[in-house]
């Protein structure tokens, strides 16, 4: 654990919170569902690149998130070893 990861969550996090940020990726994620709930029953290939969409914006969620955790994590450990050198 170290500062880079401190900041790398601090960053991740900010990114995250943007306004402008988020609703931009939740529309692009409305558009997809909708795409895929309204797509033909013949346009299955359609539907498998629209869940495909669908999952790298989670996936892409999940890491950010994940980033996030272990800046707080570093964090913590960098505080708690500042406490046993004091």
């Amino acid at each position: 654990m170290n500062e880079e990861q401190v900041r790398k969550g601090r960053k991740s996090e900010q990114f995250m919170q943007d306004e402008v940020f988020a609703t931009a990726l939740e529309k692009m994620r409305g558009d997809l569902l909708w795409e895929f709930e309204n797509s033909k029953p013949e346009e299955a290939a359609k539907r498998e690149i629209i869940w495909a969409q669908l999952r790298a914006i989670e996936n892409f969620r999940n890491e950010m998130a994940k980033m996030i955790d272990n800046g707080k994590v570093a964090q913590r450990a960098i505080e708690r070893a500042q406490k046993n050198l004091v």
